[in-house]
């Protein structure tokens, strides 16, 4: 009669074999520490747990899924599960399903791991406990500080009374107009953004969140830029590319920055 293990692992046939591999070994590990049939159930009933347990590991959540080989995502950064992903060192995948529409992101904690800046095992939910809470609250608020860039620049743009771009060509150029009121969208777009970013949060999210809402926030003061530029200067060019960049170098320097403390202090005190 073949032992529990072996129909246990002539159940798993189907798996991938590293999930396979690492199933089996799990359940070794529980026989060792002397586990009985009563604990773990038939082998059949433990095999049909680890399988509900691979089906639900890979099964894509509500709002997820994949059209002409292309992730998508429907549930946006509100869900924290989402934007987690733009900072998840365990997961070695670069490109990950983005936090909205139809394409991919970049895993910023994976491409630290690649760079040999940390290993997986280095970051754990306490690591920003080890930063000082008063850098942690400095980051949350920064996307305030946009905004108000933000605000600022727009005012002025619509006090001037002069039509305001809304569309460029590629080479920088207006070629779109509207009244001057138009020039608060990319204030309001960057006060939406900051006050969703400096909501609390909890663990890894205490950063992931504020550099989206600065990311987000940073938009909108770089449109903010572009049109009281055009508006003044229609006949120039703008570095439309240049500015919009803003926001993509505002994100990973916002989780850098405490990363890179959190990783100091905890070499300092081993």
């Amino acid at each position: 009669m073949r032992s529990f293990e072996d129909q246990v692992a002539a159940a798993l046939e189907d798996l991938p074999a590293d999930v396979r591999t690492a199933a089996l070994d799990d359940l070794r590990a529980a026989l060792l520490d002397g586990a009985t049939e009563a604990e773990l159930g038939t082998p059949a009933e433990y095999a049909a747990h680890v399988l509900d347990a691979f089906a639900a590991e890979t099964d894509p959540a509500e709002g997820e899924g994949e059209v002409f080989g292309m992730p998508y995502e429907t549930r946006g950064p509100s869900d924290a599960s989402v934007r987690s992903r733009i900072w998840a060192p365990a997961d070695p995948t670069i490109f990950v399903p983005r936090m909205f529409g139809v394409g991919w992101t970049v895993n910023l904690g994976a491409v630290a791991v690649r760079l040999g800046l940390l290993r997986p095992d280095d970051w754990d939910d306490e690591s920003l406990n080890k930063v000082d809470p008063r850098l942690l609250t400095a980051l949350r608020y920064a996307p305030i500080a946009w905004a108000a860039a933000a605000v600022v620049i727009s005012v002025r743009t619509m006090r001037r009374g002069d039509p305001v771009p809304t569309q460029w060509d590629a080479r920088g150029r207006p070629n779109s107009w509207s009244t001057p009121s138009s020039a608060l969208l990319p204030a309001a777009i960057a006060a939406g953004y900051a006050a969703w970013g400096i909501r609390s949060a909890s663990g890894d999210d205490r950063m992931i969140r504020p550099a989206l809402g600065a990311a987000g926030a940073s938009l909108g003061c770089a449109v903010a830029v572009l049109t009281s530029r055009s508006a003044k200067h229609p006949e120039q060019s703008v570095p439309v590319p240049a500015l919009l960049a803003v926001a993509g170098t505002v994100l990973p320097a916002h989780i850098a920055l405490p990363v890179a403390v959190a990783l100091r202090t905890r070499l300092s005190r081993r």
